[in-house]
C-alpha cells in the first residue's frame, strides 16, 4: 500500500507540526486506519482514499497534536468518511441478481457451481447485514469482520465497552433470527 504524503498540507501552527512526526503517525497507524475503511467499503482503492482523507483531515485540523489517543481518533476519523462514502455509493448502485453472477462464472461446471454458491451466501449476507440497524451492523463489522477487541470498537464507536459487548449479542441474535427466517421460506430478511 502506498501513501500519499502531502508535503504542503497546512497545518494550524508550526508549533503543532514540529511535535508531530507525520511519518511516524502514518506507519504507525496506517494498516489500522486501512483496515477500518476497508471492513466498510470493501475496496481497497476507496479504502486508500479514505485513509489519505483521515491523515489529511486529522492534520489540517490542528488537532493531532492534542489528541490523548490518536489511533482511537482517527479510526474514529476513518469509520465516518468510510460510512459517508458507503452510503454515497450505495445510493446509485442496483440491486445484485443471480443471473448478473452467473455471466461472471468461468467456463467449467464444477467451479462454477461452487463460485455460484459462495457469491450468492455473500449477497445474502450482505442482504442480512444491510438489514439490522445501523448501529448494530456497525458493531458487528467491527467486532466480527475486522478481528477487533470490544475496547478497540468501542474508542472507534465513542461508546462503553458494555455497551459495543450488549450490541454484539443483540446483532448475532437477530441475524440468527433473519437467517432462520430465510431458511423457512420467508424472502425478507
Amino acid at each position: 500500500m502506498e501513501w500519499m504524503i502531502l508535503a504542503d498540507m497546512p497545518v494550524a501552527s508550526s508549533c503543532d507540526a514540529d511535535i508531530l512526526d507525520f511519518d511516524a503517525i502514518v506507519y504507525a497507524h496506517g494498516r489500522f486506519i486501512f483496515n477500518i475503511a476497508y471492513s466498510v467499503l470493501r475496496n481497497p482503492e476507496d479504502a486508500e482514499d479514505i485513509a489519505q482523507e483521515t491523515f489529511f483531515r486529522a492534520f489540517r485540523s490542528g488537532k493531532a497534536a492534542k489528541v490523548k489517543h490518536m489511533r482511537a481518533w482517527m479510526g474514529r476519523i476513518a469509520w465516518r468518511l468510510a460510512l459517508n462514502r458507503s452510503r454515497d455509493r450505495s445510493r446509485g448502485l442496483r440491486s445484485i441478481q443471480s443471473e448478473d453472477v452467473l455471466r461472471t462464472l468461468p467456463g467449467r461446471e464444477a467451479d462454477a457451481e461452487e463460485t455460484l454458491i459462495r457469491k450468492e451466501r455473500a449477497i445474502l449476507l450482505e442482504r442480512v447485514l444491510s438489514s439490522l440497524p445501523c448501529e448494530l451492523r456497525e458493531t458487528f463489522v467491527l467486532l466480527t469482520v475486522e478481528g477487533m477487541t470490544s475496547r478497540n470498537a468501542s474508542e472507534i464507536l465513542g461508546i462503553a465497552d458494555s455497551s459495543v459487548r450488549d450490541r454484539l449479542s443483540r446483532a448475532r441474535i437477530a441475524i440468527k433470527e433473519k437467517l432462520t427466517a430465510l431458511a423457512e421460506g420467508n424472502n425478507e430478511p
